[in-house]
């Protein structure tokens, strides 16, 4: 097991996915120094209830998700009004074991790195959902990231597009903690021909 301290966020974040955030509390700025100095990770866990910031100190904290993905700083900049815009990196899923929260208020947990998905390729009656994705991955904003994508690859295609498609987090949470690539493609499917058929 490891210790890694944790950023819970009313999103689900993928390996392999990009993330811009804004840091604008003590504990977070602190949390950052230490693992660039450390040349570590942190934990990336969805929100189930509650609120990512504290607005004072004897707040509860949020109630999260116990399957995350370790992010790593890709990017910083110092922001003009004294935040820190950074861009990070989702590397390996993990699942929390055992959590406590600083003094600070930051919260840490003793986690467990879930293995590496089975390599898959995206089956060819799903060739649809790449092509979906290659149309979000035109979108100014999603071309900011420089996302770098394995269009055969079924855990890449699966990450991405439930990342940057406007599904609920709680089913974003589920595509996380499923283990078969080829099974979350087909929930995906399932969801968008759902929403499309919705709309007509």
């Amino acid at each position: 097991m490891a210790e890694i301290p944790l950023f819970p966020l009313p999103l689900v974040l993928f390996p392999g996915g990009r993330l811009p955030l804004q840091i604008i509390e003590t504990r977070y700025l602190d949390m950052l120094t230490a693992c660039m100095r450390s040349n570590s990770g942190f934990g990336v866990v969805m929100i189930r209830e509650g609120q990512p910031m504290l607005n004072h100190r004897d707040e509860q904290l949020p109630t999260i998700a116990f399957t995350g993905t370790l992010a790593t700083l890709v990017d910083f900049d110092q922001g003009k009004t004294g935040t820190l815009d950074i861009l990070i990196e989702g590397t390996r899923k993990f699942v929390i074991r055992d959590q406590y929260e600083q003094t600070d208020r930051l919260m840490m947990a003793q986690i467990e790195y879930l293995p590496t998905e089975a390599l898959a390729v995206v089956p060819e009656d799903k060739q649809h959902l790449v092509s979906l994705l290659q149309t979000l991955l035109e979108h100014e904003a999603v071309q900011s990231l420089n996302l770098v994508i394995d269009f055969l690859d079924a855990t890449d295609v699966g990450g991405r597009l439930t990342e940057l498609l406007p599904l609920p987090n709680l089913f974003k949470q589920r595509m996380l903690e499923m283990k078969n690539p080829l099974a979350r493609l087909a929930d995906l499917e399932t969801l968008i021909i759902r929403m499309q058929d919705s709309q007509s």
